[in-house]
């Protein structure tokens, strides 16, 4: 690899910078406004508390999580508030009613680790082939997920809700930007759900740390699907919706796949006992043709609800990875890509949606899942009302097949009074 090209590489792919950005204000929420609509309390406090879920280490001397990994899953409540804005400022800011320079400035307010799990694998012998596991640790592995159980039950009744929204979040992003993130989805989908953060170890911005975190992925394979077990077993969660950006994408489709294959062996349904209405797929960053396998030789799709893939094929980021891994990826492909076997699935399958951002390079090329306001729109009605591209709340340009398209012109519809109450 020539220098220069490593250094564009660094730069490029790690999408987050040392200073947040935050979003700007969705364009459902200014329409809102400037037809008079009332803002949902909800919609006017400036501070919100998230449950979370990380095998990252931790650094006692900093307080923090940090970028390595740790053998045992934590989780615990972490409120987000923004610094700089009082309440009726930040409401300002979201109905696109601020000075222009006005921007909100999140910070961590409160944090609190409730529980750790113990380190996996979990110590187990084998006697005549039959597997044993060490049975104390076993009881307080059990004993801790009934805690995380019981914690996310609490916050599902004091926000008088059955929805879960759980997001991962993609390459080079501390704990802190990944709980930003989903403050600001969780934020403008009208607070509909209780937000749950998945983060795994990343957070170094550079070629090595990119190919090691593709490791540090699949080694937070299996905590992720434990926490997808422990939230869908809870009693008091009625539906789970997934978002995933970046390589977040792959971690999240790789423990799903294997769900799946878990759900359909023991001959169940994946999407009675999981549970996901909707799964979020924003710049994903999976080789095309093995998303293709995923999605269409091994039927993924009936597993949910519905499946939206955020699509650029500019994102520098992506052109980066599949320069160096010699393939598309998944969240860059153009329709002209798909293979005609995909194609001919697609023609009767339409549970699955890829929908081409088209000015997406105006705001960012890779994370403008969130910084696009049309994007940022389509995400919160869609995880509000549960529509599909084409419903009366989500308007999209349909191109072909399964292929729709959004610029920054689009507005979705809230369709009735209390839709974002």
């Amino acid at each position: 690899m020539k220098p220069i090209k490593a250094i564009a590489f660094c730069f490029l792919l790690a999408g987050c910078t040392s200073v947040y950005t935050p979003a700007p204000p969705p364009n459902l929420l200014i329409e809102m406004t400037q037809v008079g609509t009332d803002r949902s309390p909800s919609q006017s406090t400036s501070r919100g508390e998230m449950l979370y879920v990380t095998d990252r280490d931790w650094h006692d001397d900093t307080g923090q999580y940090g970028v390595d990994r740790s053998t045992s899953m934590a989780f615990g409540t972490v409120v987000i508030g923004v610094a700089n804005m009082t309440d009726t400022g930040f409401a300002t800011y979201a109905a696109g009613q601020a000075a222009p320079r006005s921007k909100p400035e999140y910070a961590v307010q409160s944090f609190a680790e409730l529980g750790r799990f113990p380190g996996t694998p979990l110590a187990f012998s084998i006697t005549d082939g039959v597997l044993s596991r060490d049975r104390p640790l076993q009881l307080a592995y059990q004993h801790k997920g009934a805690e995380f159980q019981a914690e996310l039950t609490r916050q599902l009744a004091a926000q008088g809700t059955e929805d879960v929204v759980l997001y991962v979040h993609g390459f080079d992003n501390t704990f802190e930007e990944g709980a930003y993130n989903l403050f600001e989805l969780w934020h403008y989908s009208g607070r509909s759900s209780v937000p749950v953060l998945f983060s795994w170890p990343t957070g170094k911005a550079s070629l090595t740390s990119y190919l090691g975190d593709t490791q540090n992925g699949a080694f937070s394979t299996y905590h992720l699907k434990e926490t997808l077990r422990l939230i869908s077993a809870t009693e008091a969660v009625n539906s789970i919706s997934v978002i995933a950006h970046s390589h977040g994408a792959s971690i999240v489709s790789t423990a799903l796949r294997e769900l799946l294959i878990e759900t359909r062996g023991a001959v169940m349904s994946m999407r009675d006992t999981y549970r996901i209405d909707t799964l979020i797929m924003a710049a994903p960053d999976i080789d095309l043709g093995v998303m293709e396998q995923r999605l269409v030789a091994e039927a993924f799709g009936i597993g949910f609800g519905q499946i939206n893939v955020y699509l650029n094929p500019d994102d520098n980021a992506l052109g980066l990875a599949g320069w160096l891994f010699g393939d598309t990826r998944f969240g860059a492909m153009t329709p002209d890509e798909m293979s005609e076997e995909s194609r001919a699935v697609f023609r009767g399958v339409k549970s699955v949606s890829f929908i081409l951002v088209e000015d997406a390079n105006k705001y960012d090329r890779h994370s403008y899942f969130r910084l696009h306001p049309g994007v940022l729109a389509d995400i919160g009605v869609t995880l509000k009302t549960g529509a599909r591209p084409g419903d009366e709340e989500r308007p999209l340009e349909h191109l072909d097949l399964n292929f729709w398209q959004i610029d920054d012109r689009y507005l979705p519809k809230a369709t009735k009074t209390g839709d974002y109450e």
